[in-house]
C-alpha cells in the first residue's frame, strides 16, 4: 500500500485544532476516534500485511511528524492558558497528551533508534514535550538489553497488575538510565555535566519556565498533564509488550532474546503504530526502519495492541484472559527449547 498507508497519525492530529474551532470540549472526540479506528483495525487482516519495500519516503513520515505534533503541542497550551473553562482545558490535554503517547511517541521511538545523529536529535525534541527524555535512554541500552527479564523496569511480570507495574516502572527507569549515564560519564572531566540524564532534567525544567513565563502557569500546568496522559498511554504499551513472558536464566547466563519473548499483533492497526504490532521482530533488529519489519512466529495478543491496553486498565479481566495465554507461551517456549544463554553484566544497575 505504500507510504500513503502510514498516514493516519497526521490525520488525527490534524484533527484536535480542527474540532476545537467548532468547540472547545470537541477534542475530546479525538481520543475515541483513535482508539475506535484502532480497535476496528485490529479485527481486519490478521496475517496479511506484508512489509513494504524500503524506500527513504518512509523515514520522512516521522521526521515530519515530530515538528507537527510538537506545533500542535505548543498551539495547545497557548489556547489552554488563555481559556476559562474546564472542558475546554481538558479535552486539549486529553486529546494532545493521546496522541503524543500513541503516535509521537512511536515516531520518537523510530527516531532514536535510528544510527542518524540528528534524528536522535529529533527523538530526544519529542520526548521533551512529554518530560520524559530519559525514555531513550532507558529504552535503548536497558530496555532492548534486559527485556523479558527481571533487570527490565518495562518488562511486565506475571500476575503484576497495571497500576502496580506503573509505579515501578516510573521509578526505575530513570534510575537505569541515570546509572547507565553515570557510568558511561565515569573518569571523565566535569562528569555529571556531560551526564544526559542531568540535562534532560535542566531542559525539561526550562520547557515549564519557559511557558510559565510566556503564557502563564496556566500553560506549564497543561504540559503537565497532556505529559501525564502521554506517559501513561506508552507505558500501557509497554505493560501488554511483554507480560509475562521471560527468558530463561541459568548460571549466570540470560537466554538470547527470541520472537517467543514479545506480544505481537497482526492486523491493519500495524499502519496506524509505525508497524509496533511486528515488536519481536523489531527486538532482533532495532535499527530497521518500521516499514521492514516483518511478522514473526511468536505470541498473538487476542485483541491487538489497543485491545489489550483497554483491558490492561481493568486487572481482573486482564489476567483472566492473558495468565493462562502467557503460562502457555512459556510452557511452548519450554517445550522448543532454550537458546544459547548470553552474559548479560548487571553492572550498569
Amino acid at each position: 500500500m505504500g507510504v500513503l498507508a502510514y498516514t493516519g497519525p497526521f490525520l488525527f492530529l490534524a484533527s484536535i485544532p480542527l474540532l476545537y474551532m467548532r468547540s472547545a470540549a470537541a477534542p475530546l472526540l479525538t481520543p475515541a476516534l483513535v482508539l475506535l479506528t484502532l480497535l476496528a483495525c485490529e479485527g481486519l487482516g490478521r496475517g496479511k500485511q506484508h512489509a513494504s519495500d524500503s524506500s527513504p519516503l518512509f523515514r520522512v513520515l516521522p521526521v515530519l511528524y515530530i515538528p507537527m505534533q510538537l506545533l500542535v503541542t505548543v498551539w495547545a497550551a497557548h489556547e489552554a492558558a488563555r481559556t476559562d473553562s474546564v472542558p475546554a482545558f481538558v479535552s486539549l490535554a486529553l486529546a494532545v497528551g493521546v496522541c503524543m503517547g500513541v503516535f509521537g511517541v512511536l515516531a520518537a521511538h523510530e527516531m532514536v533508534h535510528s544510527r542518524t545523529r540528528w534524528h536522535q536529535a529529533l527523538g530526544g525534541l519529542l520526548l521533551t514535550g512529554m518530560t520524559y527524555r530519559h525514555f531513550r535512554i532507558a529504552h535503548v541500552y536497558g530496555h532492548h538489553r534486559f527485556a523479558a527479564t527481571d533487570l527490565d523496569p518495562s518488562t511486565a511480570r506475571l500476575g503484576e497488575n497495571f497500576y502496580a507495574f506503573f509505579a515501578r516502572t516510573l521509578w526505575e527507569q530513570p534510575r537505569l538510565a541515570y546509572r547507565f549515564e553515570k557510568r558511561r560519564c565515569r573518569g571523565r572531566p566535569m562528569s555529571l555535566l556531560r551526564n544526559c540524564i542531568a540535562q534532560d532534567a535542566v531542559i525539561s525544567c526550562g520547557a515549564y519556565v519557559f511557558l510559565a513565563l510566556g503564557w502563564g502557569m496556566r500553560a506549564a500546568v497543561f504540559l503537565a498533564l497532556e505529559s501525564a496522559i502521554a506517559i501513561l498511554v506508552l507505558e500501557l504499551f509497554n505493560y501488554v509488550a511483554h507480560y509475562g513472558l521471560s527468558r530463561h536464566t541459568a548460571n549466570g547466563k540470560v537466554e538470547r532474546f527470541a520472537d517467543r519473548h514479545s506480544w505481537n499483533s497482526s492486523g491493519l492497526g500495524n499502519f496506524l503504530i509505525f508497524n509496533m504490532g511486528r515488536h519481536s521482530h523489531h527486538h532482533r533488529a532495532p535499527s530497521i526502519s518500521y516499514e521492514g519489519l516483518k511478522a514473526a512466529t511468536a505470541p498473538e495478543l487476542p485483541y491487538g495492541y489497543s485491545g489489550s491496553i483497554v483491558l490492561a486498565l481493568i486487572p481482573p479481566f486482564w489476567r483472566a484472559v492473558m495468565d493462562r495465554r502467557a503460562r502457555e507461551a512459556c510452557w511452548r517456549a519450554h517445550e522448543m527449547g532454550y537458546t544459547a544463554g548470553v552474559e548479560i553484566s548487571l553492572t550498569v544497575l
